[in-house]
């Protein structure tokens, strides 16, 4: 039959040629049946244009049919196509990784409060970001790193095993089934669902809340700088006095304030991977201090147990040591944390609320990652959005990664803001990340080394790295009491309840009970719809703007407003339409 002007032909033979041949067959077989009943041809047209419509949409709108266009021979990654070439993909790789390279003995000290094996834990973090990172640029051609999450870990330490006294095997199973949920919600296209579920303005305070949840512990005693202390009538306060002479912990906390200033003061300069050289250096100095005086440095952990002027037996009783390794590198074998799974937690209400929270978590980190690093390396369409088969492979990569993290003893595996660093160096495509996971590999067998990081080196990183996060409310519009409110609660029952669900749900319950109350006000007052903030609750990609639009805030225009900025129809328009449909 003739190709009509109402069928969009183009747009069918451009898209990835997934009914291609099956459409040409198609055609050749109506077209030798209209020689004979030209009218049943075209009826039988118009219902496979149909199918094949509703089909598009489908997979259009889940991007469950991944894009792997970028693995071919004639141009490996589409780097060509991307204006890039080997060098610079893998130069940026190295890039990303020094940035993010930190999170080895980081993730390792937090870890290691409940997990006393230091040294699977920095093999298990260095495999898993190896792994996730490989996968992320064979299936997506993203530009991203991948490694154990900061605010994963520490809700696994300090919330689901110190708060709910979860043993740390039950906490691994944990984070081994928030992986397998989230990988069946990436290939079903299904995870924007719980992503649409919290209100915007709470997922941009959870990544804030857990900013200054990780600077908390980083200022904290036990894996941090040992500025703050514990205070039985104001809970916390300085960790005094100051002078080395009258307390003997002064010493870690100036030289922690110093890779702190020397840290920032590099990241000012734009240096690449300034986090790591402020671990290495403060790691340095801690080290010749503890070769050269042994028992007697004045870097002995832990905090608060190991004065000066103890003898050997009174050190030994305490328990105090230094940081500094005894060798170089060794082969790399986990010995401890591999497959140490208890399915007998799963009929504990506990352990699903901490699946769940790791589930959360990821798929919230990983979006603001996904769109904030992309949007820079010039991966997303034309109207901002990722390609949603490249993002479905996105997000299976980072839920893969997190399901062999658990098998090895880590906590979730998420994609790595510092991954913009790359970026910005010239990375386009998925070689960066690949090379990002061949570092890793190499930093295995230097378990030994890693594990000696001391809490003086990486406790500053933690209070930056909390304060990088800060960005995502950083376009907030605080005016907006209804939507400001309820963030703010989540913004700080994170930190002040040491748990990141309970700050989630603390900001969730506050939005949806203020709209149940501001319902009566919307209907009668400003006769408008009572149920349009849930409404754009179940909108895909909606903005915070809309939800600020929609507001009581902005008056009784709130509804034009909104239906303007997702139609893009002007004002009088929408008041046109919405008087001609009075008068029906």
């Amino acid at each position: 039959p003739e190709r009509r002007d109402d069928v969009d032909v183009d747009a069918e033979d451009d898209w990835k040629g997934l009914r291609g041949k099956g459409r040409e067959i198609i055609a050749i077989t109506m077209t030798e049946e209209s020689n004979n009943n030209p009218a049943s041809a075209e009826e039988e047209m118009e219902k496979e244009e149909e199918e094949t419509s509703l089909f598009r949409k489908i997979v259009d709108k889940t991007g469950v049919l991944g894009d792997f266009s970028h693995l071919n021979a004639k141009d490996p990654f589409l780097m060509k196509e991307k204006g890039s070439n080997w060098w610079t993909e893998l130069r940026a790789g190295t890039v990303t990784f020094l940035t993010m390279a930190y999170i080895l003995p980081v993730n390792a000290n937090i870890l290691g409060i409940v997990i006393p094996y230091k040294k699977d834990l920095i093999i298990a973090t260095a495999a898993a970001g190896c792994i996730g990172s490989i996968l992320m640029g064979l299936l997506s051609n993203f530009p991203f790193g991948l490694a154990p999450g900061m605010g994963a870990n520490a809700y696994f330490t300090f919330t689901a095993v110190l708060s709910y006294g979860m043993p740390w095997q039950d906490a691994l199973t944990a984070v081994f089934f928030s992986g397998i949920f989230f990988l069946v919600l990436s290939l079903l296209g299904l995870r924007t669902l719980l992503v649409r579920l919290l209100p915007r303005g709470v997922q941009l305070a959870v990544g804030a809340g857990i900013g200054i949840f990780l600077c908390f512990i980083g200022l904290q005693s036990v894996e941090g700088m040992a500025l703050v202390v514990d205070n039985p009538a104001t809970l916390v306060q300085l960790n005094t006095p100051l002078t080395v002479s009258s307390n003997y912990d002064a010493s870690k906390m100036w030289l922690s304030v110093v890779v702190l200033v020397l840290t920032a003061t590099m990241m000012t300069i734009k240096i690449p991977g300034a986090p790591l050289v402020g671990i290495v250096f403060g790691t340095l100095v801690a080290w010749s201090e503890c070769w050269a005086r042994q028992n007697a440095s004045a870097f002995n952990y832990p905090v608060g147990a190991c004065g000066g002027g103890l003898n050997a037996t009174q050190y030994e009783d305490a328990g105090c040591f230094c940081y500094a390794p005894d060798k170089f590198a060794e082969a790399a074998k986990i010995e401890n944390t591999a497959g140490v799974f208890q399915w007998a937690a799963v009929g504990d209400n506990g352990f699903w609320v901490a699946v769940f929270t790791f589930l959360y978590t990821d798929i919230l980190d990983s979006s603001g990652t996904f769109f904030a690093v992309a949007k820079r390396a010039g991966c997303v369409d034309k109207n901002g959005n990722l390609p949603k088969g490249q993002a479905n492979m996105a997000y299976a990569a980072d839920s893969i990664g997190t399901i062999v993290g658990s098998c090895m003893g880590t906590s979730t595996v998420t994609t790595y803001i510092e991954s913009a660093a790359g970026v910005v160096d010239g990375g386009r495509t998925g070689l960066t990340a690949i090379a990002v996971g061949l570092w890793f590999a190499l930093a295995i067998p230097f378990a030994p080394v890693l594990s000696e990081i001391p809490p003086l080196a990486s406790g500053p990183i933690l209070c930056i790295v909390g304060a990088l996060m800060m960005k995502n409310i950083s376009d907030f519009d605080w005016s907006d009491a209804e939507e400001a409110l309820p963030a703010f609660a989540t913004l700080v029952m994170i930190p002040l309840t040491f748990n990141i669900a309970y700050g989630i749900i603390a900001g969730t319950m506050m939005w949806i009970i203020m709209q149940v109350l501001l319902m009566p006000w919307r209907m009668l007052v400003l006769k408008k719809d009572p149920l349009i903030k849930f409404k754009l609750l179940l909108l895909d990609e909606v903005t915070l703007d809309a939800f600020n639009e929609a507001s009581l805030e902005h008056g009784a225009d709130a509804e034009t407003n909104f239906l303007g900025h997702m139609t893009g129809k002007s004002k009088e328009e929408i008041q046109l339409a919405h008087q001609q449909e009075k008068e029906q």
